[in-house]
């Protein structure tokens, strides 16, 4: 069976304010599908939903999550239902912290926006490798995963620790690092911001590669100009609710006045070219 990850019905509310109402998505393995939206739409709030990361407060009260690889199915949300009927949020959460300690990582890899910042300080890259392939299924060893994730020379990379690095060698380390773990989805929540056009450029080669290896990538961005050369589909949200998803080819013929207001200011930033 292909691997594939579908999450339905997604909400997520602070008190009575709902952040996040009734999310769809659907992701295959070897895909790129990009969540975009501007800057306080849900895209990354929904992202961290499939790892069970926004927690209780604020929680997520609804949604049904399956992730299929190969004969295994994983629905870490199972329970939450009769958890938030009965209004004991907090017991399907300390319940389910085993389903989720089985998908993080080893099924789904997060590469956040600040990279470095999500490495561990006090470890080389080499120890952070090797502590990630311990304990993921894929084997190899540290210089195979960092050439895999785009280093000429991945030798010269194990001793550096994370503040020696560039931005986009973080990010590529953080590539590395789900591939070792031997995840099979990828969310790369803006993984491009702040580098400058060439490594940009190298960074989302490493995603295209990454997606060729049979790895469904979710990324997260507000930057339009990137998704026709990297996605195949487009979710599109707007307020904390999908308000188109379509092929990126079709991306400049979308009729939804958020779309639109969207698409313009891009075109706007990128001097008329989108």
């Amino acid at each position: 069976m292909p691997d594939r990850l579908t999450l339905t019905g997604l909400t997520v509310r602070a008190g009575q304010q709902a952040l996040v109402q009734d999310v769809d998505l659907t992701l295959e393995g070897g895909e790129i599908l990009a969540l975009v939206g501007a800057s306080g739409s849900g895209k990354t709030l929904t992202a961290r939903s499939l790892l069970g990361l926004p927690g209780p407060q604020p929680g997520v009260v609804a949604a049904h999550l399956e992730i299929q690889v190969g004969e295994t199915v994983h629905r870490p949300y199972e329970g939450l239902a009769e958890a938030v009927a009965a209004g004991r949020c907090w017991r399907y959460w300390r319940r389910a912290q085993p389903a989720w300690a089985a998908v993080r990582g080893q099924v789904v890899g997060y590469m956040a926006q600040d990279a470095r910042g999500a490495l561990d300080p006090l470890w080389s890259v080499e120890r952070q490798l090797r502590e990630a392939v311990a304990l993921g299924p894929a084997g190899g060893t540290p210089v195979s995963w960092l050439a895999r994730a785009g280093f000429a020379c991945p030798e010269e990379v194990l001793a550096l620790f994370p503040h020696e690095l560039s931005g986009g060698m973080a990010q590529r380390v953080a590539i590395a690092l789900t591939l070792a773990r031997g995840s099979r989805f990828l969310i790369a929540d803006e993984p491009t911001t702040g580098l400058d056009p060439t490594v940009q450029e190298a960074i989302l080669a490493e995603l295209r590669a990454t997606a060729r290896a049979g790895i469904g990538v979710l990324l997260i961005t507000h930057d339009l100009r990137i998704v026709p050369r990297l996605a195949r589909r487009v979710q599109i949200m707007h307020a904390g609710r999908t308000v188109e998803v379509l092929t990126s080819d079709a991306l400049s013929e979308a009729t939804s006045p958020e779309v639109r207001a969207l698409l313009d200011a891009t075109a706007r930033v990128a001097g008329g070219l989108l």
